[in-house]
């Protein structure tokens, strides 16, 4: 004969799935039946919408007084709309506006640099030849007009200024540094002694 826990955790794992199982078929059934009623909500929607001549197909024609042709005629006749077209003020205000840009653009670019082969010195010539460069070099040197000076790249940063240390309660922070902090103690150590 088998343990009886095993038996008992066999029946507990079986019964689980077995009410899953069961849940799982109750589901299935509740989704299907609700498919069923929603199939047949909409074809008893359809066939009442036929009979009544809502459908699709063609109207039911409604008792009434009849409308005089010419009265279709003129309701058909209207004017058709019209399409939005631009003031001449405002197209010759952006006109004009397009024109002051295009002439700020123009005035804000430099000149052309056009350098020719013929101003550029020799390759093979020495360094220490070499008296001038040409004017695309030096206005690429040129840091708002201030030629000569170090570029930036070549300065030291300068050093950041000295902060307090922490007031943590060590030595160092009471004292200023280690040094002074010792120096101190024999100090006092020695007026002790």
């Amino acid at each position: 004969m088998e343990d009886p826990t095993t038996i008992a955790l066999h029946l507990t794992f079986f019964g689980t799935l077995g009410v899953a199982f069961l849940m799982f078929l109750g589901l299935f059934l509740v989704f299907a039946a609700t498919l069923v009623i929603a199939g047949v909500g909409r074809l008893a929607a359809v066939v009442v919408m036929a009979v009544a001549g809502l459908g699709k197909g063609r109207p039911a024609a409604k008792p009434g007084p009849a409308r005089p042709a010419k009265a279709k005629a003129a309701a058909s006749a209207k004017p058709a709309k019209k399409e939005p077209a631009l003031s001449p003020e405002w197209t010759a205000a952006v006109a004009r506006a397009d024109a002051r840009a295009a002439a700020r653009a123009k005035a804000e670019a430099g000149p052309a640099v056009r350098v020719s082969v013929r101003e550029l010195p020799s390759p093979d010539a020495p360094v220490r030849d070499i008296t001038e460069v040409s004017a695309l070099v030096e206005s690429a040197t040129d840091s708002n007009g201030t030629l000569g000076t170090v570029p930036r790249a070549f300065q030291k940063p300068p050093m950041p200024a000295a902060k307090s240390l922490l007031d943590t309660g060590s030595l160092v922070s009471l004292h200023g540094n280690l040094q002074a902090g010792k120096a101190k103690q024999q100090a006092q150590e020695r007026k002790a002694g």
